[in-house]
């Protein structure tokens, strides 16, 4: 293991969490902006506070997040808890029921923190395109980028 955090297996854990509150199949794009917007969910207005803590470089994690839930989804389908489907002209992911097994023994501390959070963020984003979510969050990005130069 290359790292403590942000690891292949801390994001599979997540990301099960997260496809067991989908009700339908998601594609990595829309996992990987509802991941972020779970971690940061202060920055959307969305909580009290962010899940991984305040960092003013959080934006800059999202760039590179991506490759790190594909590799995580692959592990997940991999091992069977989470299956790759076609659905509506792509590839798309949704748990498995070995997966919802597992995901009832994830009872952290903050397994159930990063449930609350995730399932606040679905419900936030229900009927939005992960293009719409992804672009909202560049824009975010970007804004943050410009008070950090102006300070």
């Amino acid at each position: 293991m290359d790292r403590i955090f942000n690891s292949t297996f801390e994001n599979s854990l997540r990301l099960l969490i997260l496809l067991d509150e989908f009700d339908m199949p998601q594609t990595l794009d829309m996992l990987y902006a509802v991941d972020f917007m779970a971690l940061y969910s202060k920055a959307f207005g969305l909580a009290d506070q962010n899940l991984n803590g305040d960092n003013e470089y959080k934006f800059s994690e999202f760039a590179s997040q991506r490759e790190l839930v594909k590799e995580a989804l692959r592990e997940l389908v991999l091992n069977g808890t989470a299956e790759a489907v076609s659905y509506k002209n792509g590839l798309s992911y949704v748990i498995s029921t070995e997966g919802e097994d597992y995901c009832k023994s994830l009872d952290s501390d903050y397994a159930r923190e990063y449930r609350a959070y995730a399932r606040n963020v679905v419900s936030a984003v229900a009927g939005k395109s992960e293009r719409s979510l992804i672009a909202t969050i560049y824009k975010m990005s970007e804004q943050s980028f410009r008070e950090e130069v102006v300070e």
